[in-house]
């Protein structure tokens, strides 16, 4: 318990720059500090069945830099730790009006009525227009020999058209990972 309130404490300071907090959880009697190597699953949750993704191989060239940082060292063959990314859906926009609308209309004037039909299509602003990240992300972090996930963290990504969706993943996985505990040091927490 202690260890989430720290975690939702500096996901709170970094709140406070706009962004949306991170939460982490390490699971009850897990000491993540005491692993040494990783690996990452193949393919990672956030790619689709069978093959890569750009997404999915940036998270891996963050998440690499930022286990190595923290003093944990990548090893397919032998991995203590599997790092997965796993994406939560985002919220369907909510759509005032229909794709396609009808209007009917009648006018008075000069002694004569008249009416009218129109049709209204709408232009642009539609799903493809919409960025192809999830809502929000998970990063899991499993014990391969247990199979169970020992940390995890999540954030909320924002909502970026698709030039930023580069930058908004990596940044959003680095405030992540802030909250991962150093390789071989027990959390001051």
């Amino acid at each position: 318990m202690p260890l989430l309130a720290a975690v939702l404490a500096l996901g709170g300071l970094a709140g406070c720059a706009g962004t949306a907090p991170v939460v982490a959880e390490q699971a009850p009697g897990a000491e993540v500090f005491r692993y040494a190597t990783f690996a990452f699953y193949e393919p990672m949750a956030l790619e689709r069945e069978g093959y890569g993704t750009l997404a999915g191989e940036r998270a891996r060239a963050v998440l690499r830099r930022e286990m190595e940082a923290r003093g944990y060292r990548l090893d397919p063959e032998r991995p203590a730790l599997r790092l997965n990314v796993v994406p939560a859906p985002a919220e369907a926009p909510r759509r005032s009006r229909p794709s396609v609308s009808l209007g009917l209309g009648t006018g008075f004037g000069s002694g004569r009525v008249s009416g009218g039909v129109g049709v209204g299509i709408p232009l642009g602003g539609g799903p493809r227009d919409a960025g192809r990240l999830p809502g929000a992300l998970a990063v899991d972090v499993v014990d391969v020999a247990a199979r169970r996930v020992v940390w995890t963290g999540s954030v909320d990504l924002p909502r970026v058209g698709r030039g930023a969706e580069g930058e908004a993943l990596q940044a959003a996985l680095e405030r992540v990972m802030l909250a991962l505990p150093r390789q071989g040091e027990a959390p001051s927490y």
